[in-house]
């Protein structure tokens, strides 16, 4: 029985792998015959280099912005990007105690 259950084990294995090789070099070659391969890969450069250009110039904007603000704003501004800053989407939120009692900002007073 468990020669057997080995036997099949080592078969569906070596089966799969050979699928895995020979579906490869078929979208290989259905890759190499297309035209278009190029092409296509022109235009997604083309399109990072675009997203990469437009990055820039909204880094350089909010620089541009910054420079324009008094001592003062320019303070402001840091701290609190400092204190918001979320490097992912995805980061978590404040622990309960730091939501419970956030810091006091100071009054324009």
């Amino acid at each position: 029985m468990y020669i057997t259950m080995r036997v099949n084990f080592k078969f569906k294995i070596f089966l799969t792998l050979i699928i895995l090789f020979f579906s490869a070099t078929l979208f290989a070659q259905s890759d190499k015959q297309s035209g278009g391969s190029r092409k296509i890969r022109n235009a997604e450069k083309v399109k990072e280099e675009q997203s990469k250009k437009q990055e820039k110039a909204i880094k350089e904007g909010k620089r541009k912005h910054n420079k324009l603000q008094s001592k003062e704003v320019r303070r402001r501004m840091k701290r609190n990007d400092r204190r918001y800053h979320h490097s992912d989407a995805n980061d978590s939120r404040p622990n309960w105690l730091k939501r419970l009692f956030p810091k006091k900002r100071p009054s324009a007073n």
